[in-house]
């Protein structure tokens, strides 16, 4: 393989089965390459997904630790669970690596990552518990947008900000997963702005109080900027989720599933300061770059 040439991937995180989940590049740069931020956010802009991962061995084999950058296709990301599962799918499924425990050195601190049984693996992040917080005129918006006045007064509806991943959460009680499932977000001019004005990175919205079959949080999320568009899987969320559902609810471990059109599931365990999240990844593209 020719020194210019990188291996690169489409992974499908937080599914079993192809087309599911929330869809991850991932960009296997060799030790000795210097790739520049600028050329990785070219890179991830040729890409044109949701998410693309840069991992570089710290040495000159591939080993236990990694540095581990996030890029979508207009900027660097200081935060993105799905990704983080994408390239550790790669390294412990495809180059097949000998060890069960890899190590990323990314933007949010060391990320341990492991791998368990049935290809499932397991993420340790930091725990970024919420504070409730009083809603203006903002907060409001932002819950119409997808709930609607109607169904929005007929629940209970809490609202709570984390600082530390930028995250609005919108806590919906008795709202079936179902019902979360078939409702459209009403993007418009004043959701842009109420989410500039709160100036937060995603809006989380996740039911409780209603039985799931087997899971213990539903949610669906979607990322704020120029427009508002669902994330269809989001590790980084649970991050939030996982510390609140335990103060609230006494839950330490969480089947979780984001019912966006594209689906994802995944266990997640709070442990002290962190949070456990265990999810699969399927492979769907093997390639080149010729950069």
């Amino acid at each position: 393989m020719s020194p210019s040439v990188l291996r690169f991937f489409i992974i499908d995180a937080f599914t079993k089965k192809a087309f599911g989940g929330n869809t991850a590049g991932v960009v296997l740069v060799p030790h000795w390459r210097d790739i520049d931020h600028s050329t990785m956010q070219s890179i991830a802009g040729e890409i044109n997904l949701p998410m693309t991962a840069f991992v570089q061995p710290k040495t000159k084999e591939f080993g236990k630790v990694y540095t581990l950058l996030w890029f979508n296709a207009v900027e660097k990301v200081a935060f993105c669970g799905h990704a983080t599962l994408a390239a550790a799918h790669v390294l412990f499924n495809i180059l097949d690596l000998a060890i069960d425990t890899i190590e990323f050195d990314s933007p949010v601190g060391l990320v341990p990552a492991c791998r368990g049984g049935d290809d499932d693996i397991t993420l340790c992040f930091s725990s970024n518990p919420p504070e409730k917080v009083q809603p203006t005129n903002s907060h409001y918006v932002l819950l119409h947008a997808l709930v609607g006045e109607q169904l929005a007064a007929s629940r209970k509806v809490t609202f709570y900000y984390s600082r530390a991943v930028n995250d609005l959460l919108i806590l919906i009680e008795t709202l079936e997963e179902q019902e979360l499932a078939s409702l459209e977000f009403k993007s418009s001019p004043e959701a842009v702005v109420a989410s500039k004005e709160l100036g937060i990175r995603s809006v989380v919205y996740v039911t409780s109080g209603v039985s799931h079959g087997d899971k213990d949080s539903v949610a669906r999320v979607f990322n704020t900027g120029s427009s508002v568009e669902e994330d269809q899987v989001t590790g980084s969320a649970y991050t939030v989720i996982a510390p609140l559902f335990n103060t609230l609810f006494g839950k330490s471990t969480l089947q979780a599933r984001q019912c966006s059109p594209r689906g994802g599931d995944m266990k997640v365990s709070l442990h002290g300061d962190s949070v456990l999240i265990t999810g699969s990844a399927v492979t769907v593209v093997e390639g080149t770059l010729l950069s």
